[in-house]
């Protein structure tokens, strides 16, 4: 009896991943999609750059996974989870206004709780994850993950908005992403989207259960789901992260989970006009000379330009998170060293899961450190020109 309980649990799991292997794999069609690249020319600047840590709540031990957005003003809005560790239930997702006239970040305030996540979904939610912000006009989607049973195999992506952003207000619940017909489980969020001109965005996320893989989701202009496509069949690849090279192609880099040797791979998605269809079509993904030892990375359009934010081993190469370098795209397949960002000699400490945005004048990047706190780096393109130039500050 035994047995044949066991045969019946392997038959259910069988029927589940096959019937989300048919969902991620069909072709998805898509209207005709243009990226839109913000390019704000600005007469030269003095170099500029710094580094500030973003000040944490009261009593709070641990901060990761920042996410960054501008709001309508220029200033910045982060947001993170923290508590006494991750996946304990104290955390909660936190934010924090960064001034860009005096260039300091404001003290962290509460933007969501398990707790108000699970009155306004009628779900149960043990514990909170990786936040992701995201601005349209007057309107800032916050995407965050959540689960109910197990750990972070089991989580679901859920979508809330908020219209005029202030610290006093609440996020309005939007719904549960619904990314698979069974169970609808082991989904995640980590990288911000990047916009398209139909007022649209393609958000990157990522699968955990039995395999990993990143899926690419398209919201149309109100913020709807649309398409989901999955880019590539390689395996335990996570976190994509996208970047426009022009109006009609795009790049993506993910982490490699223990796989391919770790090398970082890369794709390029370029728009099928052909019929009028408008699809996307994912290139056939490429190793890179970038290694990546299990580590958040991710690509900015800068004035351009690509660059990668990525770990690399420095100083201590015992820690793979130990350093956070700052790459420029020569091909897809080959990036080049501009300089280092930040780097830690603490045991088991770490300088990760960088977030970067650009305004087109300022690239700002927030990331972990040491699992204590989040730490901001901004600097202009001038400061950026002479780093390129081996012209150190």
């Amino acid at each position: 009896m035994e047995s044949g309980l066991i045969r019946n649990v392997y038959f259910i799991l069988s029927v589940i991943l096959l019937g989300g292997a048919f969902l991620y794999f069909e072709p998805k069609e898509q209207n005709s999609i243009d990226f839109q690249i913000t390019l704000t020319p600005t007469p030269y600047k003095p170099p500029y750059a710094s580094k500030i840590d973003i000040p944490m709540p009261k009593g709070v031990r641990s901060a990761h996974a920042a996410t960054l957005t501008y709001l309508e003003n220029g200033d910045l809005l982060a947001a993170f989870f923290a508590g006494s560790r991750e996946g304990a239930k104290d955390v909660k997702i936190y934010g924090s206004i960064y001034n860009a006239k005096n260039h300091q970040w404001n003290p962290a305030f509460v933007l969501l709780t398990r707790e108000e996540l699970a009155k306004k979904s009628h779900q149960y939610i043990k514990k909170l994850g990786n936040p992701v912000l995201y601005r349209d006009g007057k309107k800032i989607y916050l995407f965050v993950v959540g689960t109910s049973i197990g750990g972070w195999a089991t989580s679901k992506i859920y979508q809330l908005t908020m219209e005029n952003f202030s610290p006093s207000k609440h996020f309005v619940y939007q719904g549960t992403l619904q990314l698979s017909p069974f169970l609808n489980i082991s989904n995640l969020v980590r990288s911000v989207p990047i916009k398209t001109n139909d007022g649209g965005f393609y958000l990157p996320i990522y699968h955990e259960l039995a395999d990993k893989y990143a899926l690419i989701l398209k919201f149309n202009a109100e913020g709807k789901l649309d398409t989901i496509t999955k880019p590539n069949h390689l395996h335990r690849q996570l976190q994509p992260s996208l970047a426009p090279l022009s109006d009609i192609t795009c790049l993506a880099v993910f982490r490699n989970h223990d796989r391919y040797d770790d090398v970082m791979f890369s794709q390029v998605c370029t728009q099928n006009n052909n019929g009028g269809g408008g699809r996307m079509d994912w290139q056939k993904p490429q190793m890179t000379n970038v290694k990546n030892h299990n580590n958040s990375a991710n690509l900015i359009n800068f004035n351009k330009n690509i660059y990668l934010i990525h770990n690399t081993f420095e100083r201590n190469p015992k820690l793979a998170r130990g350093t956070l370098t700052f790459s420029k795209m020569l091909s897809p397949t080959e990036f080049k060293k501009v300089f280092i960002l930040d780097e830690t000699t603490a045991p088991n400490g770490e300088v990760s899961y960088p977030t970067t945005i650009t305004d087109g004048d300022n690239i700002d990047i927030v990331y972990t450190h040491d699992r204590a706190n989040i730490r901001h780096i901004r600097f202009n393109q001038s400061y950026l020109q002479k780093q390129q130039s081996g012209k150190r500050q």
